[in-house]
């Protein structure tokens, strides 16, 4: 029975499956959290626990139904425990169009639900080893058009990561957050209407020329637990191919 565990919300997209199968590689047991499963389920040691994030934040009766779940596949004799919050929704619209409801949804997925699952496994997260990756994004601080409840949302993510890491390093608890850029997911290519000149260009955007992958997030998260340095809390790691640092004036 592996002596290492990791909790994995959005495990079904590929950003996790991508990290769920590096940590599987390594002897973990992966306990994959996800409100539909998309993927094949052949990760080994692996479990699969079905879980409405939204529910999860809103409904307590729910909350708890999902917290026994979870629990009772986390073997008793651990030696450690991660906690990588990667689900997210991105709510996207003019502000015209944007409603009470879209806000609620953004924050209760992206920010809220992180922190209550902290809540509800931190006495084990103490016990053993406990390290927390909360996937932010670019939005957090730099931002456009039609994304304001997604990057109030991870800015609230990162500011809670800090908090947390402030309040609970502690007692032996490591959280940091990682803060993507453009990664080629399945996502991000629908939604160049699979134009292969568009990722292309987007390539050429950033200083590095390139846009990360999903396996390339998912070695970072790893390294960064790997390393399980308690010096290394409450910061935000940039993974941005650069493009954080530059400013776009109009030509001279």
């Amino acid at each position: 029975m592996p002596k290492k565990v990791i909790l994995l919300t959005g495990s079904s997209g590929d950003i996790g499956n991508s990290i769920a199968e590096l940590y599987s590689k390594d002897d973990y047991k992966v306990i994959c959290i996800d409100k539909v499963f998309k993927r094949s389920k052949h990760i080994k040691n692996s479990c699969y626990i079905e879980c409405d994030l939204n529910k999860f934040v809103n409904v307590k009766d729910y909350k708890d139904k999902v917290i026994k779940e979870i629990n009772s596949v986390i073997p008793n004799d651990i030696e450690k425990l991660i906690l990588i919050n990667n689900a997210a929704i991105q709510n996207l619209g003019p502000v015209d169009d944007l409603q009470l409801d879209d806000w609620n949804l953004s924050l209760s997925i992206n920010a809220a639900a992180p922190f209550f699952l902290v809540q509800a496994f931190l006495k084990s997260l103490i016990e053993n080893n406990g390290h927390v990756i909360n996937i932010s994004s670019i939005h957090a601080k730099l931002s456009k058009a039609n994304f304001t409840f997604y990057a109030a949302s991870k800015s609230a993510l990162e500011s809670i990561t800090r908090s947390l890491a402030t309040e609970l390093s502690s007692r032996g608890v490591i959280f940091n957050a990682i803060s993507p850029a453009a990664i080629n997911t399945s996502m991000l290519q629908s939604s160049f209407s699979n134009s292969n000149k568009a990722i292309e260009d987007l390539k050429k955007f950033h200083p590095t020329k390139t846009i990360g992958s999903p396996t390339q997030l998912a070695q970072l998260v790893k390294a960064i637990t790997d390393l399980d340095c308690k010096f290394l809390s409450g910061s935000v790691i940039d993974f941005s191919g650069g493009i954080i640092n530059v400013l776009h004036d109009p030509d001279a």
